[in-house]
Order: C-alpha cells, then sequence, then structure tokens
C-alpha cells in the first residue's frame, strides 16, 4: 500500500501490527492497535477526510449538533439528517432488553446527553464560556465516559473526551477515542 497521507501511513500500520479482537456487541472480528496518534493543524486547512468508507459532511455535522444539545433520541437524530443512531436505538438486542430503555428510538444517557448533565454541571456550556472569555483552566474537558452510567445507555461512547486548551490566540483540541 502507497502511503499518500497521516491517514493511510496510520492504515498500514495497523495492517502490519494490529491485533485480531472479537467485539461481543457487534459479533464482529475488529483488527485493532492501540495509541494511535494522528495530528492536523486545521487552522492552515489541514484536516483531509480521508477514509476507507463513504462520509458525508451533513451527517458528521448533525450529529455533533446532537452531541452539542444532549439528544437522548435517535429520532431527534435523524431530524437533523443523521441517521448514524438508529441501529443502536433500535436494534442491539442487549439494549432491547435493557430495562433503562424508553422505548422505540430511546438511546438513553449517552454521549451529549452525559456532557449535559454531568454531575449536574453542563461542560459543553462550562467549556464554550471559558473560552469564549478567553479563559483557560487547564481543566476545559468535555467527557462521555462515565462507567456508571453505561447501563443507561444503548451504547458505551468510543470518542469519549475532548480537551480544548488555548495558547495565546490559538486553540488546541485533544479527542480520544477507545
Amino acid at each position: 500500500m502507497m502511503k499518500n497521507n497521516q491517514y493511510e501511513t496510520k492504515l498500514q500500520e495497523i495492517l502490519d501490527q494490529g491485533e485480531w479482537i472479537y467485539n461481543e456487541r457487534t459479533g464482529k472480528k475488529c483488527l485493532t492497535k492501540a495509541n494511535v496518534v494522528m495530528e492536523y493543524d486545521v487552522g492552515n486547512n489541514k484536516f483531509p477526510l480521508c477514509t476507507t468508507r463513504k462520509s458525508y459532511w451533513k451527517p458528521a455535522i448533525a450529529e455533533l449538533l446532537g452531541y452539542i444539545r444532549g439528544y437522548t433520541s435517535a429520532a431527534d437524530f435523524r431530524k437533523l439528517g443523521a441517521k448514524t443512531w438508529d441501529a443502536n436505538a433500535n436494534d442491539n438486542q442487549a439494549w432491547l432488553n435493557n430495562p433503562s430503555r424508553k422505548g422505540v428510538d430511546d438511546m438513553g444517557k449517552c454521549y451529549g446527553a452525559i456532557a449535559k448533565d454531568f454531575g449536574g454541571k453542563d461542560l459543553w456550556h462550562k467549556v464554550y464560556n471559558n473560552l469564549k472569555s478567553g479563559i483557560d483552566d487547564r481543566g476545559e474537558i468535555v467527557t462521555f465516559w462515565k462507567p456508571d452510567e453505561f447501563d443507561k445507555a444503548c451504547l458505551r461512547p468510543c470518542m469519549f473526551q475532548h480537551q480544548f486548551t488555548l495558547i495565546n490566540d490559538t486553540l488546541y483540541l485533544t479527542s480520544y477515542q477507545r
């Protein structure tokens, strides 16, 4: 495989060094390698959309909006143009049998719903207000990782934490995916 960019280089690294791991939830094997890191200078338009599958920008933006709004229903995501939560909310057998599930399209307390109510705090609001005011208290973190809530959601978070760092007039974002 010829490596034209960072993404393809990391894919080759996973192919060469990855291990096959069986995923109980999906029933599929995944080629996995820990601690794969990529870095982009988005301020200089250095974020290529390079993927192994079709990607559409509208659903990606819709999903982000749904997270920020704290949506817990696949129907709300569909209204924005993202169907990504339909299967997790309605076809995930473990979730369908979960007593916390409230019915069709319910996703439970996951992703944005966690960040909107993290121990009574809205993490998105705190980070936004601080950064807008030029404040970085070294704790500008939005996390969806709350193990005591895992049983109340259709899916544990994959992209689970975002750390925002403001240095002078430059905003940095580090995102973590399990």
